[in-house]
């Protein structure tokens, strides 16, 4: 009886042995396997990562010039708007003191800050997106349809001149702020008021066209002035020829003051074509979204959204409703929208971004903190 079960023992041992050694010949050997298994244990470690809890601040270099940015995270309070950037690693925050912060991308510290001017007729309106076009610039919208624009200039941001943009009308109410790269147009939504109706709003960059000046009376008829000096010069042409060899030195010095002034305006042409044309954002068309394919609950709902962020996905874009605890899925090729419920965590959150394919909500706007920003997906 104790043989029995020695040899089923060493039985079951032997099978479990070669079963496992057969599975990784057979199914872990495989490189597509290996990839994706490596791609499952990096994304839950990215999303640990967003449970963790905040370092202390690391130490900054100091400068004479550089505003100490090590506790500023304490300064970072009513966010306006949020959008993390994968490109330099790093949160872009707005708050509605007008402030653009640039935040590590562990939470931790502040990496640079810029005051926007916010007083007098400068005063700006809610932000309502942001978007980061190129790793040295931004784009930021506000509820009145004015662009601004902030770039990065020998390691600084600095904010260029705001622009108004053209073609919206009153009763647009925009929202969300996202970038077109095929067509380098930006695009809103935009929820026509007192309608359930909702449209994407695209937006492109024009050169103003410079003012044609009115035609030189040069190019006009000749006048009777005209004729009679060039009568007069056809009749000294004679005792011109004659005194040519006595006014050699004065021709040459007329021609040396003649030469100046092309040369001058030479090189005003030469320093108006390296200034770059002067341009304006205006509204290139308008796409109204159909809702057809949403549930009778969801379609209830939508009668009442109130849109807060806009992010892109893999061709799609995402609107959240916080209101009505609803994320919406918009298919830009299609001119669709539609609708599905999401957890209660993410009540009356204020906006959205991603971050590495992860589309998460602000919810608590008091604070910076990565605790603030819970994922929707």
């Amino acid at each position: 009886m104790s043989m029995k079960r020695s040899y089923v023992l060493y039985t079951t041992l032997c099978a479990v042995v070669v079963g496992v050694i057969l599975c990784y010949v057979f199914v872990f050997s495989d490189e597509e396997i290996q990839r994706q298994v490596a791609s499952t244990f990096e994304k839950i470690d990215i999303q640990t990562s967003h449970q963790t809890a905040s370092l202390p601040p690391v130490e900054a270099a100091q400068d004479d010039e550089d505003i100490d940015t090590t506790d500023a995270l304490e300064q970072i309070s009513q966010i306006d708007e949020v959008y993390y950037s994968d490109t330099i690693g790093a949160y872009l925050v707005l708050t509605e003191q007008a402030e653009f912060f640039e935040v590590s991308g562990n939470g931790t510290r502040v990496n640079s800050v810029l005051q926007l001017e916010n007083s007098g007729k400068q005063r700006l309106d809610d932000f309502i997106g942001m978007r980061m076009v190129e790793e040295d610039l931004v784009y930021a919208v506000t509820a009145n349809g004015t662009l601004i624009t902030i770039e990065r200039e020998e390691g600084r941001w600095v904010e260029r001149p705001r622009k108004q943009i053209k073609g919206l009308v009153s009763e647009d109410r925009i929202f969300g702020l996202g970038y077109d790269r095929k067509t380098k147009r930006l695009f809103m939504m935009n929820r026509l008021a007192d309608t359930p109706d909702l449209e994407l709003l695209y937006v492109e960059e024009r050169e103003i066209e410079p003012e044609t000046p009115a035609d030189d009376k040069s190019s006009e008829a000749p006048t009777d002035a005209d004729t009679t000096t060039q009568d007069t010069e056809e009749s000294s042409e004679d005792t011109t020829t004659e005194n040519v060899s006595t006014n050699d030195n004065a021709s040459s010095e007329t021609a040396a003051t003649e030469d100046a002034p092309d040369n001058e305006s030479n090189e005003k042409e030469a320093e108006e074509e390296k200034q770059e044309p002067e341009t304006e954002w205006m509204l290139d068309s308008r796409q109204a979204l159909s809702a057809d394919g949403m549930s009778a609950s969801i379609q209830q709902k939508f009668e009442r959204f109130e849109g807060v962020g806009l992010v892109e996905r893999q061709g799609r874009v995402y609107v959240l409703d916080s209101e009505e605890l609803v994320l919406y899925t918009i298919n830009p090729e299609e001119r669709t929208i539609n609708g599905q419920m999401v957890t209660p965590r993410v009540y009356d959150s204020t906006g959205m971004f991603l971050q590495d394919n992860e589309i998460f909500a602000i919810v608590h706007p008091e604070v910076f903190d990565l605790d603030a920003f819970v994922s929707v997906d």
